[in-house]
């Protein structure tokens, strides 16, 4: 993402409302590609927050 470009964030369960590369915020680290209008996953069976990193 460019410096410019606002802090996506979403927690589990909500709607994904940019297509993208993110990745986990907190103790549990991974990234996933997740297209606009999913739901934001689960990991490991934890609820979290994901933040963009790479609009796709």
């Amino acid at each position: 993402m460019s410096p410019n470009h606002a802090t996506t964030i979403c927690s589990t369960g909500s709607t994904c409302p940019t297509s993208g590369i993110w990745e986990s915020m907190g103790n549990f680290k991974t990234t996933r590609p997740i297209a606009k209008g999913h739901k934001m996953p689960d990991y490991c069976g934890q609820k979290l927050k994901w933040k963009l990193i790479q609009i796709g």
